[in-house]
């Protein structure tokens, strides 16, 4: 089935639905899960040093990527995350002695540290409710990413960095709705691995 067109309440009821299983899952379960996902980002970062990459804190049971970043710190990438500024999205560096502070929705984001403009970025691993066989992205509702990436879409933008979901296998659906403003996904990394979405262009992102 394809992704579809749909008012944005069908959106909403499926947001409630993917959060609530996730946030079901036991804790034996997802510390397993946020192990194995943790061993794919690593796995799929090794052969790509000295990148640009933006990663996130967990939130709302959102996988665990701590481990994952140290070692991606500790190899030499410079890890940024999202912080909220003027009600929109920049990225700052983050190291593991990061001083760190909630923002509006409890989410920690770093207190300094060197800012990255969006376009500078190589990878950009994004949270995700549930992702499409096709590379749609259901998130939160808030549009961040959306708005801060929309610049992907101009001829004049040039590749951009590649968006990568990051996502429990469970998070997959067989269709989401689609609006016209979302962006859609490179690729995203689960517990079993990378599924490509598009051709990143003289990267092949290859298991």
């Amino acid at each position: 089935m394809s992704d579809f067109a749909s008012p944005p309440s069908a959106k909403q009821v499926l947001r409630q639905g993917f959060l609530s299983e996730r946030l079901a899952l036991a804790d034996g379960r997802r510390r397993l899960l946020n192990h194995q996902l943790c061993a794919q980002l690593i796995r799929f970062m090794e052969q790509r040093a000295e990148s640009r990459v933006s990663a996130f804190w967990s939130f709302k049971g959102e996988p665990d990527l701590g481990p994952a970043l140290q070692v991606l710190h500790e190899s030499g990438q410079q890890v940024h995350l999202p912080v909220l500024d003027d009600g929109g999205m920049a990225f700052r560096r983050w190291r593991p002695d990061a001083d760190m502070r909630p923002n509006k929705f409890g989410i920690p984001e770093p207190c300094d540290g060197e800012y990255c403009p969006p376009d500078s970025l190589d990878w950009v691993f994004m949270p995700l409710l549930a992702f499409s066989a096709t590379g749609t992205r259901l998130g939160m509702g808030g549009g961040f990413y959306d708005r801060t990436f929309a610049f992907r879409a101009l001829p004049e933008s040039g590749d951009g960095p590649m968006l990568v979901g990051i996502a429990y296998s469970m998070q997959q659906a067989d269709s989401l709705p689609v609006d016209p403003w979302d962006v859609p996904l490179d690729a995203v990394i689960t517990d079993l691995g990378l599924r490509e979405f598009s051709d990143p262009g003289g990267d092949p992102m290859t298991n």
